[in-house]
């Protein structure tokens, strides 16, 4: 459903380029108050490393000490279908994503209203067609219970939040909930295992204002730009191909064809990051790096299977171009290549959600079979997995500021 309101902001609105390129050294543009606000957002896509923002807003004296909190990070989703036109709403206001003229600002809001009524019918009826509401929100929160609870284990007391970028609970909502319970440190993780700016990016901007505008911010945070390098996480998901591979007819698990689908963004919302290639670089590397790490350890397993990357979630008219290729093309070439057997993997998605329910197990198994594909599986999403869990734990002791 983001893939649909990235399309059409890239399609029917302007978008506003940065001034200048983001700053080489991303860990430190990062902790400054940069000019223009964007160019923290595209440095974080340059490095995996946990960087501090220090010395930040108006800080406050805790009574019961340093209080730990970890912050989980993802743009949200509608959960019914009666909060979609709010959900896109609340995308179409982004101004990360979709800009006005400043003599046609005012017309912002009604155009996001507007826009989000004449979408909301489609994006209903996709919903209805994977039993009316998305998981996605509640599997989130099982996720930041079962991290809260292997912190504890490993002896670190920290409260869990979640803010969503475009849905409840709001990034506002877990700012008044940290402020609560005194938290003085934090972690920053967002939930998607590569960067981008349309996952991560637009949510780390919000809570870039916050933390330099809003009294009462932790003094001390670290963010987390990028995981997919994690070993728990690689092995996590090494496991979750092999499950779905054997799922196969056992005469097709050895040569059946795995395709990585990542999300897949418009060129032109790419280019928003300042440099026209500098976000396609970041996210492509990411992406085709954790292929290749993935890759290896199948390998280690004894599975060789063929593989390919491709991007999903391509909507919108056709005159703009997306990331490249796409899995619908592959797929059906595949098949055309002979291919009978196939693994689907959601190599950028942590839960499941509609790009996963709706556009993989819905629109490309229809796409897999309608090109002569007769085994077709989709890897599950980690969801609460505990080696996955684990890593994110690790990443979560070792970010602490």
């Amino acid at each position: 459903m983001l893939a649909l309101a990235l399309a059409l902001a890239s399609s029917a609105f302007s978008l506003r380029l940065p001034s200048q390129p983001p700053a080489a050294a991303a860990h430190v543009a990062l902790r400054r108050a940069l000019a223009p606000p964007r160019t923290a957002v595209a440095a974080a896509a340059a490095t995996s490393t946990p960087f501090e923002f220090d010395e930040l807003g108006d800080s406050w004296s805790a009574s019961g000490g340093s209080s730990v909190g970890v912050l989980l990070l993802s743009v949200g989703s509608p959960e019914t279908p009666d909060d979609v036109e709010e959900y896109l709403y609340n995308v179409f206001c982004d101004p990360e994503i979709v800009t006005l003229p400043p003599l046609l600002s005012w017309l912002k809001k009604p155009l996001a209203w507007f826009v989000a009524k004449s979408r909301a019918a489609e994006a209903r009826a996709a919903m209805a067609e994977v039993g009316g509401e998305s998981p996605q929100v509640a599997t989130v929160r099982r996720q930041a219970e079962a991290l809260q609870r292997t912190l504890v284990a490993r002896g670190v007391d920290a409260s869990l939040f979640i803010a969503m970028r475009y849905w409840r609970p709001y990034a506002e909502e877990a700012v008044a909930q940290m402020k609560a319970q005194n938290v003085t440190r934090l972690v920053i993780l967002p939930l998607y295992p590569h960067f981008s700016i349309s996952t991560s990016g637009s949510a780390l901007r919000v809570l870039e204002r916050m933390l330099y505008n809003t009294p009462g911010f932790p003094t001390k945070s670290t963010v987390v730009p990028s995981w997919f390098n994690r070993k728990g996480y690689v092995d996590a998901s090494a496991r979750a191909v092999q499950k779905a591979l054997a799922s196969l007819p056992e005469a097709e698990r050895q040569t059946a064809q795995v395709v990585y689908s990542a999300q897949g963004l418009p060129r032109k919302y790419v280019e928003f990051l300042g440099d026209p290639y500098l976000g396609q670089a970041v996210l492509t590397t990411q992406v085709e790096s954790g292929v290749a790490l993935l890759s290896e350890e199948l390998r280690a397993r004894g599975v060789s299977n063929p593989h390919t990357l491709s991007y999903q979630g391509q909507v919108g008219p056709s005159a703009v171009p997306w990331t490249e290729p796409s899995t619908a093309d592959v797929i059906t070439q595949l098949g055309a290549d002979g291919t009978r057997a196939l693994v689907l993997v959601p190599i950028s998605f942590v839960f499941e959600h509609m790009g996963t329910l709706n556009e993989m197990d819905r629109e490309l198994a229809a796409v897999a079979e309608q090109a002569g594909i007769t085994s077709f599986a989709r890897v599950e999403t980690l969801g609460t997995d505990p080696d996955f869990i684990d890593a994110l734990a690790s990443v979560v002791q070792e970010a602490l500021p």
